[in-house]
């Protein structure tokens, strides 16, 4: 019994252990579920949630779905309305872009025909400009005709003693030259100036041919001849027209050649062919130093030695020991002295030049021309060379090396000077002339005649008047200054031509002027 009541108080705490583990384990599976539910309503909650809020999202969705919708069609029409407005634009560009083309079109022949426009007037106006230049080339020209003949006439007249009238038509024919750019040197109105302007004027001061005059400096203002009855003799005021001489040396035993005013000393020096040079110092006072050079000629003064020249030697002259420290003799024999590349130039009687570099050092060269050469000049500036010869004529070598050959004087050539484009001439046939040497075609312009041969001539220093001395003692001055000679002859003038005298002389053509007091250097 025992046994069996153990067997079942085993069995039934077996049971109620069973029972007890399943109970436990029903509450624990009940607290399982419980928390399942819990969670489960938590999770279905969330879901509840979750699904109101995809239903909103749902009913927002929809509603930006027709937000969406709504901008599509909107910018579907905005899209339809601008590629309506692109096509319009694109059709209005195309038609902008015809027109602008018609408008380059129609500026490009606007362009060429106002270039045409030009050009015709660029051409009329060249054509205007070529006639009117014309015009003036042919109003010029017959003016500067008219003066010219105008020139003529009033040496006519003037040489026939009718002075009032050759003053009136030499006044009218510088006025149009001067007023159309003529040459004033041409020979009819040059002429006409110097006869009616009278620039020439005559005093008989020496007993001999007068040989040389020197002109002391501006502030000294006085000048100097010699001649060969020895006679040195002083000059002031000059200018004036009534010079005031005074004898400083006379002695016939001497025949001067040269005379030379030292303007830094006041020392005159005079060259006595005798064989003498006599010095004159600022006070008067009279020293003659002896030279054994015979024939002596002329001096060339260069620094503080002098070169006196004979016919067949030379000697050097020191100014500051007054004497003579050299002498040579020349195998050949001198004509005429001059200067030439800055130096010394003789010519001899064999047709040949020597150019004096030293006193010990001379070259020597034959002359370019043939025949016997009496003066010579050149012009360094205008690279000339002017050679007087013996029978009258006068030989050039001008700037192009070519050779001209120039006649106008009668008897032998006693110098010649240039001055610019201008040659001065003077001849023992007693005149003095003027050449321009550049002009095409080259005439003589006689200055002025004396009845003896002209010895010698020179400038006043400012070059306005020409001064020369003859063999009859006469010093002649000429005036050469042109704006001088022009007022002098506007000075003159007291009177108009009449119109009958206009017609007659210049032209019924040309307009009548009034001249008196008017103007000639325009």
């Amino acid at each position: 019994m025992n046994k069996a009541n153990k067997i079942i108080i085993a069995i039934a705490a077996v049971l109620l252990l069973a029972l007890t583990w399943t109970l436990i384990r029903g509450h624990q599976a009940q607290e399982q579920m419980s928390e399942q539910n819990q969670q489960l309503q938590k999770q279905l909650e969330k879901l509840s949630k979750e699904e109101e809020r995809s239903a909103v999202m749902q009913r927002v969705n929809a509603q930006m779905e027709e937000i969406a919708n709504e901008e599509r069609r909107i910018s579907e029409e905005q899209r339809d309305a601008a590629e309506q407005q692109t096509q319009v634009a694109e059709e209005m560009r195309r038609k902008a872009e015809v027109e602008r083309q018609n408008a380059l079109v129609a500026e490009q022949r606007a362009l060429e025909a106002s270039e045409v426009a030009q050009s015709q007037r660029k051409i009329a106006e060249q054509q205007r400009a070529q006639a009117e230049q014309s015009k003036r080339v042919a109003d010029t020209l017959t003016y500067i005709s008219l003066a010219r003949t105008l020139g003529q006439t009033a040496i006519t007249q003037y040489n026939a003693g009718n002075h009032e009238l050759a003053d009136l038509l030499a006044y009218t024919a510088c006025m149009f030259t001067n007023r159309y750019r003529g040459d004033i040197y041409a020979p009819t109105v040059y002429q006409a100036l110097a006869l009616t302007s009278q620039n020439k004027r005559i005093w008989n001061k020496h007993k001999g041919s007068i040989t040389d005059i020197a002109f002391s400096d501006d502030k000294s203002g006085y000048m100097i001849s010699c001649s060969t009855y020895g006679e040195i003799m002083k000059h002031t005021h000059f200018g004036t027209g009534n010079p005031t001489s005074e004898m400083l040396f006379s002695n016939p035993r001497f025949d001067f050649r040269d005379c030379f005013i030292d303007r830094a000393t006041d020392i005159t020096y005079a060259l006595s062919r005798s064989g003498h040079m006599v010095i004159i110092d600022s006070k008067k006072k009279v020293q003659v130093l002896e030279v054994t050079i015979s024939k002596l000629k002329e001096m060339d003064v260069a620094g503080s030695q002098f070169i006196l020249f004979g016919e067949e030697g030379m000697a050097l002259f020191d100014k500051d020991k007054c004497a003579i420290v050299q002498e040579k003799k020349l195998p050949f024999q001198i004509e005429f002295i001059s200067r030439y590349q800055n130096a010394p130039v003789v010519f001899d009687r064999q047709g040949h030049m020597h150019i004096i570099k030293s006193f010990t050092h001379i070259e020597s060269s034959k002359v370019p021309f043939n025949g016997q050469v009496t003066s010579f000049a050149e012009s360094k500036n205008q690279h000339m060379q002017a050679y007087g010869m013996s029978d009258g004529s006068i030989n050039v070598i001008n700037a192009k090396g070519q050779k001209l050959h120039l006649t106008g004087h009668q008897s032998r050539i006693s110098k010649v000077k240039v001055d610019g484009s201008r040659l001065y001439s003077s001849s023992y046939d007693g005149t003095l002339n003027l050449w321009l040497y550049n002009s095409a075609k080259i005439e003589p312009m006689t200055l002025f005649t004396t009845r003896g041969w002209i010895i010698n001539f020179t400038f006043d220093l400012k070059k306005n008047d020409i001064w020369s001395g003859d063999q009859n003692g006469n010093i002649t001055q000429a005036l050469i200054s042109v704006p001088q000679m022009q007022q002098r002859l506007k000075d003159k003038v007291k009177r108009n031509l009449t119109r009958d005298e206009w017609n007659f002389y210049v032209g019924s053509n040309v307009p009548y002027e009034e001249i008196k007091g008017k103007e000639v250097r325009q």
